[in-house]
């Protein structure tokens, strides 16, 4: 169990390390002009298709696997779970991180000063790559998925953190 323990945390360290890196370089990238309201929740919304895609992705696997497996077919539990649950837990978590993004990046896209915009497309990217290795990294042995969830919800805590300080301060 330590092992396991070690790796988890060595997979979220990793991750973290990544995301500050990537904020890092995405913070002032943007055009330093004004935007309106409208326009701020616009470029949230169109970068929302990001976990929206990966999602996608996850349920088309799943409908593929149900739909050629005669014990998954019905919809109900199967015999044998393996590439069908890793799919299914893979749904419920993108799920779950794809609701705190939208309130993370809208947020974001209120809160940030127009030249900080360009951290909201690069949370995107971490979010893609992150839930491609989340469901990889469970492929292999469950603790591996560690550094896909990392790049997903590690940005989310601190967007929610930092917002709900501006909030509440």
């Amino acid at each position: 169990m330590i092992r396991k323990q070690i790796l988890i945390a060595l997979g979220m360290l990793a991750a973290v390390a990544v995301c500050v890196f990537v904020a890092s370089r995405a913070m002032g990238s943007h055009a330093a002009a004004p935007l309106a309201v409208a326009e701020r929740l616009a470029l949230a919304a169109r970068w929302m298709l990001v976990p929206a895609l990966c999602l996608f992705a996850g349920l088309g696997l799943t409908a593929n696997q149900r739909f050629l497996r005669a014990d998954a077919i019905d919809g109900g539990p199967t015999a044998k779970p393996g590439f069908l649950e890793i799919n299914l837990r893979y749904n419920q978590n993108t799920l779950e991180q794809t609701v705190l993004a939208a309130v993370a990046w809208t947020g974001l896209a209120l809160e940030l000063t127009p030249r900080d915009l360009g951290l909201i497309p690069a949370l995107a990217g971490l979010f893609a790559v992150g839930r491609a290795a989340f469901f990889l990294g469970y492929l292999y042995a469950p603790w591996a998925r560690a550094f896909g969830l990392g790049l997903t919800f590690y940005p989310a805590v601190a967007t929610l953190v930092w917002l709900a300080i501006r909030l509440f301060a």
